[in-house]
């Protein structure tokens, strides 16, 4: 297993270099180099702030979620897990994230079956809200890019209603959600509390919002870069580019994603060197400053039990410790 995971990790951190290579070489490194360097700080610090507003906002849908289910998991717990999941970034489709459900199992008793529908739905309320996104600007967008955004459109929300409908089961036979079926299948009932058209409308809202800040995010740092390209057209540049990314299943959305966005950036006016140096930015702001919170918190959820460990009657070696996925 262990193996598995390493090779896993290297194809991952291969892919990252590639990208990584590839923008450099696309854009110059002496190009890209003057647009970094020049890049102000502020823009920066800017991104990383509307980032962590994408974090927040998510974390609200996630703690209402929680609320319309009726799990109670004390705050600070509620938040690390949260932020936890935000580590498994990297995963395809961030499929990873239903480590969420057995942190909260370890951690709070609570079964996987009861709060995987709420990892599930928030990655369909993130679909939807990542293309309704992308929809504000259709005008802007290339033909092909509007028609797969309304096409994915009509795919998550259709996804929705058959989640709760008693047809549900079909929809968990398909590969990509195959490995949800189990856990998913055994609480219909909580899955069906989560689609009913109020808890999706507040769930898509606050996902909207999310997304919106970071894409106002990649505003900001195409300003930073100097270049002259307007809100209204940067807010799909991102959500196309981030679908893109999800759907071609790689780790992270990584190639798909910034390939994208390099090229949307381009058709948009901006410099070859100035689209590559912005996806770069957009990258480490939106993808890896995430995860690096994400592998905060697994460690700190880590030393928390430890500590736990440590201090209870049996001591470290009595085998009362629950066991983590991890």
């Amino acid at each position: 297993m262990f193996v598995k995971f390493s090779w896993k990790a290297l194809l991952f951190v291969f892919l990252a270099v590639l990208v990584l290579v590839g923008l450099a070489s696309y854009g110059s490194f002496p190009d890209m180099g003057r647009q970094l360097a020049g890049f102000p700080v502020t823009h920066l610090l800017a991104a990383l702030a509307l980032a962590a507003l994408n974090y927040l906002l998510r974390f609200f849908r996630w703690a209402y979620y929680l609320r319309v289910l009726h799990i109670r998991v004390p705050f600070g717990l509620s938040a690390l897990v949260f932020l936890s999941g935000l580590a498994m970034s990297v995963t395809p489709g961030k499929v990873g994230e239903l480590l969420k459900s057995y942190l909260l199992r370890d951690r709070a008793r609570i079964p996987v079956a009861t709060s995987a529908p709420v990892v599930l739905m928030e990655r369909l309320t993130d679909l939807v809200s990542v293309v309704l996104l992308g929809l504000t600007g259709m005008a802007l967008l290339p033909l092909p890019v509007v028609s797969v955004l309304v096409v994915v459109l009509l795919i998550g929300g259709g996804g929705m209603l058959v989640a709760a409908s008693r047809r549900g089961d079909r929809l968990f036979r398909l590969p990509y959600l195959r490995r949800w079926g189990n856990a998913i299948q055994s609480s219909r009932e909580g899955l069906r509390a989560l689609t009913r058209p109020q808890v999706v409308l507040v769930a898509v809202s606050l996902g909207t919002l999310a997304w919106l800040s970071e894409g106002v995010a990649l505003w900001v740092i195409v300003q930073g870069l100097d270049a002259e390209i307007a809100l209204p057209r940067a807010l799909p540049i991102y959500a196309a580019a981030t679908l893109v990314g999800a759907i071609s299943a790689l780790p992270g959305g990584l190639v798909g994603t910034e390939g994208s966005m390099v090229v949307l950036l381009q058709q948009a006016g901006v410099t070859r060197a100035g689209a590559s140096a912005g996806t770069l930015l957009v990258r480490l702001v939106t993808l890896w400053f995430a995860v690096v919170i994400g592998l905060v918190a697994l460690a700190w959820l880590h030393r928390r039990q430890r500590v736990v460990v440590a201090s209870s009657p049996g001591g470290e070696g009595d085998g009362s410790a629950l066991q983590s996925p991890l």
